[in-house]
């Protein structure tokens, strides 16, 4: 049977991603189990499972054998291609997180222009090492890790992963919703990321 995920170009495969962590839990089997059976890293599982794909580890989805990832989830031959098809089609697009959508001359498509995550990103590290918090740490407040409290405070947020450099992808829409978790860890007041955000805590 013909593999579909080469065709499919948007980073989410929900659907798909969803069963498959769904069926493989109720099984009882390991991300390296599955993994294993289908000839995918354990980390291209993982990004699978969880709806979205970064692109530097799209190609190994590519080359995944969807009647080898039916066999290893005990599913009907064919039900990994109806997934990956049914999310393909049949997405429809996300609403705006914020009413007035921002651009910057990247082609990203972003809620906040790079200057935006930039600004949060120096924020975050100075209260970080004022409070003399690790990266580890911090990560772990918000349910990240330090690698990507690294990206964050980077300034390397993207809404599309197609404009972001190889390695140095952080998607906006995870970040956002841990911005209450970063207001608590760097004690912060409500709100005060979306300000920085938006320019009004310069």
């Amino acid at each position: 049977m013909a593999n579909v995920i080469p065709r499919i170009r948007h980073p989410y495969w929900a659907t798909l991603g969803y069963e498959v962590h769904q069926t493989r839990t109720s099984l009882g089997h390991s991300q390296k189990k599955v993994a294993g059976a289908v000839g995918l890293s354990i980390r291209a599982l993982a990004a699978l499972e969880s709806g979205f794909v970064p692109p530097d580890i799209a190609d190994d989805l590519g080359r995944l054998s969807l009647s080898d990832l039916d066999a290893a989830l005990g599913w009907k031959e064919g039900t990994s291609r109806a997934l990956a098809t049914k999310d393909l089609l049949q997405r429809e697009p996300e609403p705006p997180l914020v009413q007035i959508r921002l651009t910057d001359n990247t082609g990203d498509r972003s809620s906040y222009p790079r200057a935006a995550w930039a600004r949060l990103g120096k924020a975050i590290q100075t209260s970080r090492l004022a409070l003399k918090m690790t990266k580890p740490v911090l990560g772990h407040a918000i349910q990240s890790t330090g690698k990507s409290v690294l990206r964050i405070e980077q300034g390397l947020i993207y809404g599309d992963p197609r404009t972001a450099p190889p390695g140095n992808y952080n998607s906006e829409k995870y970040l956002l919703k841990r911005l209450a978790l970063l207001e608590m860890a760097l004690e912060w007041e409500e709100g005060q990321a979306r300000r920085i955000l938006e320019g009004e805590n310069r």
